[in-house]
């Protein structure tokens, strides 16, 4: 059988594997990275969709209103941010996990959680969230079994 070796470029270092004729030269290396998730997904799923009915029940607002793909109007988006806010505080779920969760991009979770702890400022609003965020707590606390 017939060898073949790689074609040096000036400069580079010799490669002495050789190749059996006819295989096709093998390209540069790629490794692919597997993405690590924080939260098992099926745990994230549970606490972002707890967090909706509880934000969506506060807000008197339809919980389709909050998966909803596009903005909506400002109350629709606040009460979004708001569940996006505690899904990422009261349940540690990372901003990559919430933005998916939500159906967003991470950095439109992070603005969501900067923009209700600019609003935290508001002694009302501050008792609200404080007042859900109790409320989610109890519920995490709850054990689940199949």
């Amino acid at each position: 059988m017939e060898q073949d070796f790689f074609h040096i470029p000036r400069g580079a270092q010799e490669c002495r594997e050789p190749v059996p004729a006819g295989l096709p030269r093998p390209g540069p290396a790629r490794r692919r990275r597997r993405r690590r998730r924080a939260v098992p997904p099926r745990l994230g799923r549970v606490e972002a969709t707890l967090t909706l009915a509880v934000v969506a029940r506060a807000w008197r607002l339809p919980l389709q209103d909050l998966k909803a793909p596009t903005r909506r109007r400002a109350p629709v988006a606040l009460a979004r941010q708001v569940a996006m806010y505690l899904t990422h505080v009261i349940f540690g779920v990372s901003l990559s996990e919430v933005g998916r969760l939500f159906g967003r991009d991470r950095t439109t979770a992070a603005h969501a959680c900067r923009t209700i702890e600019d609003r935290r400022d508001d002694p009302d609003f501050d008792r609200l969230l404080d007042v859900l965020a109790r409320a989610l707590e109890s519920c995490g606390e709850l054990e689940v079994h199949p």
